[in-house]
């Protein structure tokens, strides 16, 4: 269980300071973040319902990163699997 919790990097998800411009999924992240904080407090960390708990803090935090990552246009991937087409061509003048 320590290994589990050596391995998530708790600094980086948001604390309850932080409530600028709160999107859904970084309540979700907050509240299961507390959630396995207060698990791993009442019951140590050799129990399933901890790792569950933080497991569940780690997907959460996966789903944000993803949902920051920037997004390619239609476009540009177009180009990506088109590089050759006309309209995808950039000339140095």
């Amino acid at each position: 269980m320590s290994q589990i919790l050596t391995a998530l990097n708790v600094d980086s998800y948001p604390s309850q300071a932080d409530t600028h411009s709160v999107s859904p999924l970084q309540n979700r992240l907050r509240a299961a973040l507390e959630h396995a904080r207060r698990v791993t407090s009442m019951y140590g960390q050799d129990r399933i319902e901890i790792a569950l708990a933080w497991e569940m803090v780690e997907e959460l935090g996966k789903a944000q990163r993803y949902d920051r990552a920037p997004r390619l246009s239609n476009f540009e991937l177009y180009c990506l699997m088109n590089p050759d087409a006309p309209e995808c061509r950039i000339y140095d003048l």
